[in-house]
């Protein structure tokens, strides 16, 4: 695959994830942000799943065979888990413009990640990249609730936990090109884990979860299954800078869609803390733009 074609995957992909915000938002009608999560994943799952068996069926034994990649699996699960569930918990309170851009932190984070795991010297960039972001984040929450700066709190942790899935999906496909399989494993534990804490606080019922089947549907087989298979995909050959540029237009496309579809609009500050943010995650890219922090990683792990 040509890094062009990387490239489109990746945008195919952040264009699904963006307009997919409206449907985490709407789909919470009658059920829970737990019950959600696990009634989508389980469709991922099983949209994936498929195509693994067809095209990649003896690399769920060589995964579970191999106990470096069968943590890498269960790590990049239990991150994805915990980043979607303390978004979709979010996505209850706050605007999805301030979800979907907060979120856009983790291109940033990866970035600090890595150079922390190798103790070097942050790039001047990488400090003017944190600056803007915190100022963008400001602007989004200042003039708001506490209830609701208390959920935007939540973002930013998700966008870390975002921010490590991406880079154990780099380490993983480094050693191991197995996307179909790895995905599969990944949508499955999501899925238990969303469905263990929906059980206990949330109380699901089909009744309830057949309510939200167009929204459950979109983000299950869209959003997760294709869109975050064809991220475990293109990110094996997709160039840093512009794949980071890419991934920041997520919250772009789900500020458009939120406006056009649930008519929610930005004031000025909110409009402000977007550009900054945005601004920030972009900048980030001119730093080692031929040589992906994933890259970083990958050489200390096999060292």
């Amino acid at each position: 695959m040509t890094q062009t074609r990387a490239n489109i995957l990746m945008l195919i992909a952040t264009l699904i994830w963006g307009t997919a915000f409206v449907s985490q938002t709407t789909g919470m009608g009658s059920i829970g942000p737990f019950t959600f999560s696990f009634s989508r994943f389980f469709f991922a799952t099983i949209t994936v799943l498929p195509l693994a068996l067809y095209f990649e069926r003896y690399n769920f034994a060589k995964i579970f065979s191999n106990s470096k990649l069968l943590l890498l699996t269960i790590a990049t699960g239990i991150f994805l888990f915990l980043g979607m569930g303390l978004q979709q918990y979010a996505l209850q309170i706050s605007q999805i413009s301030s979800v979907a851009f907060i979120t856009t932190l983790y291109v940033p984070i990866v970035g600090i990640i890595s150079r922390f795991i190798f103790k070097s010297q942050l790039h001047w960039i990488i400090w003017i990249a944190i600056l803007l972001c915190v100022l963008g984040s400001y602007l989004l929450s200042s003039n708001q609730s506490i209830e609701i700066q208390q959920s935007d709190s939540l973002i930013f942790i998700a966008a870390f936990c975002f921010a490590v899935h991406i880079i154990l999906i780099d380490v993983f496909m480094k050693q191991f090109n197995s996307p179909l399989t790895y995905g599969t494993i990944q949508y499955f534990i999501v899925f238990l884990l969303s469905l263990f804490v929906a059980g206990i606080y949330e109380s699901p019922t089909l009744q309830n979860i057949s309510i939200e089947w167009f929204e459950i549907l979109y983000t299950g087989v869209l959003s997760a299954g294709l869109g975050y298979t064809l991220q475990i995909i293109a990110q094996r050959k997709a160039s840093p800078a512009p794949a980071a540029i890419i991934l920041s237009m997520e919250g772009v496309f789900a500020t458009i869609a939120g406006w056009l579809l649930i008519n929610q609009t930005l004031d000025l500050n909110k409009f402000l803390g977007c550009v900054a943010i945005f601004t920030g995650a972009v900048s980030y890219t001119h730093l080692r733009a031929h040589e992906t922090e994933a890259d970083l990683v990958c050489r200390l792990l096999l060292e």
